[in-house]
């Protein structure tokens, strides 16, 4: 019984490993692309310190 629960708790975590593989492929090779925030400052207008 030990065994089979050792087993399984082997298996679920290869499983995880191999999702967590897929899923970081399928998120890079995504044309999505994440911009931060550096990257967007041009596009928002300044609310702070600026002149209405």
């Amino acid at each position: 019984m030990l065994a089979l629960l050792i087993a399984s708790a082997i298996a679920a975590s290869l499983l995880v490993e191999l999702g967590l593989m897929v899923a970081r492929d399928w998120m890079e090779a995504s044309q999505f692309r994440h911009e931060d925030e550096r990257e967007m400052n041009g596009a928002f207008k300044r609310t702070s310190g600026g002149a209405w």
